[in-house]
């Protein structure tokens, strides 16, 4: 008995070890706002390709939260630079073809908004 009770500890231990790190861990967007340099008015857009990738942040090196699809809606809050070649700073207005939920906050190549 005394052998599961250790044992049990030690797995309660790791878990709330890991689940302290995990919410430590940054969000999905932890990039957020700080990477814009041109705010706007909080416009809506909808996305005109399909298999464009909502980052973490600004770029490829950013890990992919999901994909968007032509018509996806995407609530524009700012971007990095001017609109040609830059990322759009947003939110998911409505649930998207691929599953990511309203309010989920990222990126997406500025392009592929319409």
């Amino acid at each position: 008995m005394e052998i599961k009770r250790k044992a049990s500890m030690v797995v309660l231990v790791a878990a709330l070890t890991l689940g302290g790190s995990m919410a430590l861990a940054p969000t999905a967007s932890a990039v957020g706002s700080s990477a814009c340099q041109f705010n706007s008015p909080d416009v809506n857009f909808k996305v005109s390709t399909s298999g464009a990738q909502f980052r973490t942040g600004p770029g490829k090196r950013y890990r992919a939260i999901g994909t968007l699809y032509r018509g996806d809606s995407f609530r524009y809050f700012c971007r990095t630079r001017g609109f040609k070649n830059s990322w759009s700073y947003g939110k998911i207005l409505k649930r998207t073809t691929s599953g990511i939920r309203p309010g989920t906050r990222g990126w997406v190549y500025s392009q592929y908004l319409d």
